[in-house]
């Protein structure tokens, strides 16, 4: 399976309101969709929000 860079700027913080956070990162996965979707699915998990900012994929 390829490998994928993430950048993502600009993400609401939603355990800290009025924060914006940045993240970056390596992930697998079988498409460059799959890989933003893992992408999103994480933020969520760690209390950003995915929509409010901009999230890169790029393949390595």
């Amino acid at each position: 399976m390829p490998k994928y860079h993430f950048n993502a700027v600009k993400l609401a913080d939603l355990l800290a309101p009025g924060y914006v956070r940045n993240a970056h990162g390596t992930l697998t996965a079988s498409s460059q969709q799959a890989a933003r979707k893992a992408v999103e699915r994480s933020l969520r998990s760690r209390g950003y929000d995915p929509t409010t900012g901009t999230i890169t994929i790029t393949r390595m």
